[in-house]
């Protein structure tokens, strides 16, 4: 998600620009080879009116009906919601809720950059012009409103179904937000999987700071735009348990601060809405969500089939909101063995906890292609890395070996579907289409842990790992692609 929304100045309104859009915001309709043609329509300024995707015949939504500033515009099936009602105003802007604008985060120009809403302030990342052939184009950038796996972005405008919009006219409001799940493409769109993600095959990291303990799991929060990460600590008392604190480092300022304190986390992974962090919790034995408002702790998991995990250790997110997490027995300490030996992955759905795999040797690194139809997952026991292929009702596949590699340890993964594959035992990073083929190897220092995209255009990767000189820390490598998502 592109940039910070530091520095807002509060300019007053902007007044249309001279040969802007006329009285009305034509949304033109294109002809698909799969479906009639879909029919002009006009926005008649004051008139709330749903904006539809022509690829996927889903609404402009604000994720979770969220009014809150930075919330992310995706792509919904269609409810008549007041998330999905759009109008358009004297001023080029698009408002939801009656207050809020359609906005390109951070004042973003570049590709990737993230729409969200934000109050109406008349800068012109707020503002859009419609054109002919059905694309909507920021009046700040010149990039087009694009549907992606992520949720909606701008990119460089391509003439893609991705990129056209029409309106079917007023529908009667709905009460209720959609619980449909969001659209998520088999490739991305506007993410260009023919570029090579790495500017070099073989790249070396830079070191942020130092001095930790021994961090993990990093993840990016876009709204306002912080790395948040695990410091884990050397094991007390007498079950041994590792303490762990949440750090938050904000490019923007260069501040380093812990954000949750005692929060016994590995691998952590934000909520698509921006709400939430839900954390490997090992001291609990379990997995937590943690509030990013007032850091209020809550349980995801703690027990399958009544019995107590190992140390929970990675997790990942599915677009419907599933976790699949991993359970080896590195932080279980001196607790009690439950699970009978196994070390296993597992996933939560629905509320339920549900046994992916049972068979892997200390399985670590998880995560999903950008279309959530391929899982990923490492066993660090075996030095292998397995997919399982997910079907569109959620079944597992059998699993197939991806690739070897020694110490696998976390992953992260870009737009494309290109994989980063921390190696603990050689501190690198391995970089892997989404065929198995390795594009290069990123070297950081020792004992390399975990990745997450993060940065104004999602293309910064960074990486926790150990250094001789620093200890464990931060590091960063700019890449030539944006995480999905980061």
């Amino acid at each position: 998600m592109a940039g910070s929304y530091t520095g807002r100045n509060g300019r007053t309104r902007a007044a249309a620009t001279a040969g802007g859009l006329a009285a009305a915001l034509v949304l033109a309709g294109v002809v698909l080879a799969t479906r009639a043609p879909a029919q002009a329509a006009t926005i008649v300024p004051g008139q709330s009116t749903p904006i539809v995707g022509v690829q996927s015949g889903r609404c402009l939504d604000v994720s979770g009906a969220a009014t809150t500033n930075g919330a992310r515009v995706q792509l919904w099936t269609c409810t008549g919601g007041t998330n999905q009602r759009w109008t358009y105003t004297s001023g080029r802007q698009l408002t939801v809720y009656g207050n809020k604008c359609l906005d390109a985060y951070g004042r973003g120009t570049t590709n990737g950059t993230a729409v969200v809403i934000w109050d109406c302030n008349g800068q012109t990342n707020q503002q859009w012009t419609a054109n002919a052939d059905g694309t909507i184009t920021g009046v700040q950038s010149g990039l087009c409103l694009t549907a992606n796996a992520s949720g909606v972005v701008l990119w460089a405008c391509g003439g893609g179904t991705d990129q056209q919009w029409t309106s079917p006219g007023s529908t009667t409001p709905s009460s209720s937000p959609s619980s449909s799940p969001p659209v998520t493409p088999s490739t991305p769109s506007g993410c260009p999987s023919s570029v090579n993600p790495l500017p070099a095959s073989s790249m070396t990291a830079t070191l942020v700071r130092g001095g930790f303990a021994f961090t993990e799991g990093p993840t990016w929060v876009a709204n306002p735009g912080y790395l948040l990460f695990s410091d884990m600590q050397s094991p007390t008392g007498s079950q041994g348990v590792q303490p762990s604190t949440i750090w938050r480092y904000t490019p923007q300022t260069a501040t380093f601060e812990p954000f949750i304190p005692d929060a016994g986390s590995n691998g952590l992974a934000v909520t698509r809405d921006g709400t939430r962090v839900v954390a490997a919790t090992h001291d609990q034995r379990s997995v937590s969500a943690f509030s990013l408002a007032d850091r209020s702790r809550t349980t995801v998991a703690s027990a399958y089939n009544g019995r107590l995990f190992n140390s929970p250790n990675d997790l990942t997110l599915a677009a419907d909101g599933t976790v699949y997490f991993t359970d080896p027995t590195y932080q279980r300490g001196n607790r009690p063995d439950a699970m009978g030996g196994m070390t296993g992955v597992f996933r939560v759905r629905n509320g339920q906890v549900e046994l992916v795999d049972g068979s892997l040797r200390q399985p670590n690194g998880i995560a999903l292609s950008p279309d959530g139809r391929t899982l990923y997952v490492a066993a660090m026991g075996t030095n292998q890395i397995y997919k399982y292929p997910i079907g569109t009702d959620g079944s597992i596949g059998t699993r197939g070996v991806f690739t070897s590699l020694n110490g696998p340890d976390g992953v992260t993964i870009d737009c494309a579907g290109n994989l980063y594959w921390a190696s603990n035992s050689e501190g690198t990073v391995h970089v892997y289409t989404p065929g198995g083929q390795q594009l290069g190897v990123i070297t950081v220092g020792r004992s390399t842990t975990n990745a997450a995209f993060g940065g104004p255009d999602g293309k910064t990767l960074f990486i926790t790992s150990g250094t001789a000189s620093a200890g464990f820390g931060i590091l960063s490598v700019r890449l030539n692609l944006p995480g999905n998502p980061y």
